[in-house]
């Protein structure tokens, strides 16, 4: 049976620290989140020598367990609104990292590396747009290649997500 609530968070619902209109984003985003994934946070090879180790399996096994439980427990004292927005930005970040490099080449991959090493390596206090932009495509990068994102988007998501778009042109 899958949980549709990590058992991590349980203990801050019982604290009353978690709304439902929070837990409702929650299982959200786990959900939209395992559905695009083709990778595990823990491989199963990985949880059943931890199982076999201790005991137990840990309770973040997948993508989607990883950042309901991180989003969760750092945006514990956040408003519900701010939270929601948060999770907005994760949804169309995993979507555009599908976009961008869905079909890409090695040698996209290798630039967008190798540039983000550069940028680093210089260790300013300030970024120039240009910059920010190379070091935001490398977190998308790291999040399609990491999750091995698949377009397994339904079509409400699409069409939020191209609403984006839309008001860009605008």
């Amino acid at each position: 049976m899958q949980e549709l609530l990590n058992e991590a968070i349980i203990p801050m619902l019982n604290d009353g620290l978690i709304s439902m209109r929070r837990v409702s984003d929650l299982i959200s985003i786990k959900e939209f989140i395992d559905r695009v994934s083709t990778k595990k946070y823990i491989e199963d090879k990985d949880a059943d020598q931890l199982f076999q180790r201790y005991g137990v399996l840990p309770s973040v096994i997948t993508w989607g367990d990883y950042f309901q439980t991180d989003l969760a427990s750092s945006l514990l004292v956040i408003p519900d609104e701010e939270f929601e927005t948060v999770l907005d930005t994760v949804r169309f970040d995993i979507m555009s990292s599908q976009s961008i490099f869905s079909g890409k080449g090695k040698d996209f991959f290798s630039w967008v590396e190798d540039t983000h090493v550069k940028i680093m390596i210089q260790e300013k206090s300030e970024y120039t747009e240009e910059e920010e932009e190379i070091l935001h495509l490398k977190i998308l990068m790291d999040y399609y290649l990491n999750l091995g994102i698949v377009d397994r988007f339904t079509e409400s998501e699409l069409l939020w997500y191209s609403s984006y778009d839309e008001a860009k042109a605008v």
